[in-house]
């Protein structure tokens, strides 16, 4: 008999079939162990650490014109980006009113009715509509606007761009604008023509301070209600708010 005859012999003799099952189990367990961890720290060392890992990118998302004309598709263009630039919760300033003033300015033309179109002479800034807000264009640059305040600046605009005409009288709307005060004619002018400036249908709220956000949808409000009045000018039987 050779020697590994001679050898499971013995290993017979002093070991049970029970025992030698679980042996055989033990070591097959072990084997398994070993190759997943081979498998595992080999894994390891095929990753670079000087490679870079994969980050997201983030792209802005475009945001779709609801305007059909090209002036007020960039006029809203540009200030979209520029409220993409802002934080939009934070309080609007007489150097924000401006900046949307002027990018309004610089796409739209005034609408004159007729056949005859004209470029306004007073240039591109649109600062010069601080002039007729009082103490707001002595306070100070970081200080926020109220709600009164970007009333009469879009006011201004909208009597620059497209004519808009004061009503013969008041409708004394809003209960916190008392009667024949300068705020009724400015506000309830925009609000017929679909510039929603009053905090609620009632109620216009002229100390409230406006953030980015509110300022930029007044100026969607104010883009709208030009290109209707450039749909008026092709079509002059139509509603200035239609």
């Amino acid at each position: 008999m050779n020697l590994s005859t001679r050898v499971r012999q013995r290993w017979g003799s002093l070991v049970s079939p029970a025992t030698r099952t679980r042996f055989r189990n033990l070591g097959a367990g072990f084997l398994f162990g070993g190759v997943l961890s081979i498998f595992a720290f080999g894994s390891m060392g095929m990753s670079n650490p000087s490679q870079s890992k994969v980050q997201p990118v983030w792209a802005p998302s475009e945001v779709e014109s609801p305007f059909a004309s090209p002036a007020a598709q960039s006029a809203f263009s540009a200030v979209s980006e520029w409220k993409s630039e802002e934080e939009i919760t934070r309080h609007a300033t007489p150097a924000d009113l401006v900046k949307v003033g002027d990018l309004i300015l610089r796409k739209c033309q005034p609408i004159v009715m007729g056949n005859s179109g004209i470029v306004s002479s007073d240039g591109n800034d649109s600062r010069r509509f601080l002039q007729s807000l009082g103490a707001m264009s002595e306070t100070k640059e970081g200080a926020p606007i109220r709600r009164a305040d970007a009333a009469l600046f879009f006011y201004r605009l909208a009597s620059e761009l497209f004519s808009l005409a004061a009503p013969e009288t008041s409708v004394y709307q809003f209960a916190d604008i008392p009667r024949y005060h300068y705020l009724n004619i400015p506000v309830e002018s925009l609000e017929s023509i679909g510039i929603r400036i009053a905090r609620e249908p009632e109620l216009f709220g002229s100390e409230d301070p406006l953030s980015i956000s509110d300022l930029s949808e007044v100026s969607v409000d104010f883009l709208q209600a030009y290109e209707n009045r450039l749909k008026m000018k092709v079509f002059p039987s139509l509603d200035p708010a239609s």
